[in-house]
């Protein structure tokens, strides 16, 4: 039986030998794997970081001229804002003129249809004196104007031959 024992440990040893050996392929199989699969992952990793900085570059120069772009409209505005305040005042110092003009031409208006009033008093007193000369009377319609300073000269009677233009 000792043969037996003998032979039974050897194929213990041999076949555990053997499992180990089995086992240690295993796990360098497991352990290739994953090594592939880490050198994909940082292979993967190493694109995206490239990738990521050419689009934080790409990002930076764009952000860049973004700022640019809003100085020049904002430069831009603030120069419209500023001819706008400009064509305000302006219009409001043409509205303040335009107004000043109404008033003086309101007094001149005024100052005329009084210039006018008068001329017609003058042309009234003309013509009744003329009448008057003309009928032979010789009171001057100056003397008769200083007797009735308030009466109006007394209007000529229509259809008579004293009306008439000269």
């Amino acid at each position: 039986m000792a043969a037996k024992e003998a032979s039974t440990g050897k194929r213990n040893t041999g076949s555990a030998v053997a499992r180990e050996l089995d086992q240690l392929k295993k796990q360098v199989k497991e352990q290739t794997l994953r090594l592939e699969r880490e050198v994909k992952a940082r292979k993967l990793d190493v694109r995206l970081a490239a990738k990521a900085k050419k689009a934080r570059a790409q990002l930076s120069k764009e952000i860049a001229a973004l700022r640019e772009q809003g100085r020049k409209l904002a430069s831009r505005l603030k120069s419209t804002l500023g001819d706008a305040d400009k064509r305000e005042r302006a219009l409001k110092e043409a509205q303040a003129k335009v107004a000043d003009l109404k008033k003086k031409l309101r007094g001149k208006t005024a100052d005329l249809q009084r210039k006018s009033e008068e001329l017609k008093e003058l042309a009234k007193e003309s013509v009744h004196e003329a009448a008057t000369i003309i009928r032979g009377e010789t009171q001057p319609a100056v003397e008769l104007a200083a007797a009735q300073p308030s009466a109006a000269p007394a209007p000529l009677e229509p259809g008579s031959e004293n009306d008439k233009p000269i």
